[in-house]
């Protein structure tokens, strides 16, 4: 199905990102906010564009290595526009790469209707009919189907926690495209972006199988990492560093700057913009809050060589600092 948006008028597209831009600057007074909500219910391609706007930052994944990245830089590069007039054209420029079909990679519609989810920021606890445990990460989403002779998971996006109960007769499987986790009884954490499926074992012991049928059992604090066309790889963890994101906690061993706002970018609503070549030279360590990006946002700030230029609440640009 078509986006509405690809048939929305440039000008009705622009008068959203500037309502936009402005109403989610925090300086909009109770006389405009009245004016935006006349705007936006005086007709349905209003409301359409302005739900585009706001569904725009959470869902745009890919704009760090796609079209968008190229949009981002043309726009960024003349540093003497003002910075709500290049929100203003940051935001059209995307609207139009969403309508047309980016957006589709972004949140399939396969995610969208997923037996459960969570949204950006968002987690959940589901106990299913045996009396498992599945805790949802942020932007994740799961498919459940239970039957007589197995109990089955599919993990389309995101990460899951699993205290699976035990049952001799059913084993407990986690599938995703790269591979599957089978356990009969165990807890452990399973984790899809990319392509790519990685499997850590917290408690007891796990098989783990690749595409090609290549298996390997996995013991507490082992890890596997599950990839269409590579061999299966076997790695030692951090059960607690692992498990950091179910406290809402992101803890860092030395690990690069953009290896943390990669995965600081799953929580945060707004965009992260920066190029990793850039500031790949920068390592950090510490235990970081994923409740609360954008004080862990200053933090980085802070105690990095870099600096971080807010356009908009949607958009955030990190360089290195001269």
């Amino acid at each position: 199905m078509q986006d509405s948006a690809s048939h929305l008028p440039s000008s009705i597209i622009e008068q959203a990102a500037n309502w936009h831009a402005h109403i989610h600057s925090g300086d909009a007074n109770e006389a405009e906010h009245k004016e935006f909500e006349q705007w936006r219910q005086a007709d349905a391609s209003h409301a359409a564009a302005y739900a585009r706007m706001e569904k725009l930052w959470s869902g745009f994944d890919e704009v760090q290595d796609g079209p968008g990245k190229t949009v981002l830089e043309a726009v960024l590069r003349p540093a003497r526009r003002k910075r709500m007039k290049t929100a203003i054209r940051i935001l059209s420029l995307l609207v139009v790469i969403l309508a047309a079909g980016l957006a589709s990679q972004t949140q399939p519609a396969r995610v969208m209707r997923a037996d459960y989810n969570t949204g950006i920021g968002e987690q959940r606890v589901i106990r299913l009919a045996d009396s498992s445990r599945v805790t949802l990460d942020t932007h994740s989403a799961v498919n459940v189907d239970f039957s007589h002779g197995q109990r089955r998971i599919e993990l389309l996006q995101g990460k899951i926690l699993v205290e699976v109960a035990k049952d001799k007769q059913r084993p407990f499987i986690v599938e995703t495209a790269e591979g599957a986790a089978r356990a009969l009884g165990t807890q452990y954490a399973v984790r899809r972006q990319k392509k790519v499926t990685q499997v850590t074992v917290i408690e007891s012991s796990v098989e783990a199988c690749g595409l090609q049928s290549e298996c390997v059992t996995l013991q507490p604090g082992e890890s596997a990492r599950l990839q269409r066309g590579l061999a299966l790889t076997k790695a030692q963890v951090d059960i607690q560093a692992e498990t950091a994101w179910t406290r809402f906690k992101l803890v860092a061993d030395d690990m690069p700057l953009p290896l943390l706002l990669k995965e600081l970018q799953r929580y945060h609503r707004g965009h992260l913009y920066f190029n990793d070549e850039a500031i790949g030279n920068v390592h950090v360590s510490g235990v970081f809050a994923l409740d609360d990006t954008a004080h862990t946002l200053k933090v980085l700030a802070d105690t990095t060589p870099v600096v971080m230029m807010q356009y908009t609440p949607w958009l955030t640009v990190v360089k290195p600092a001269k």
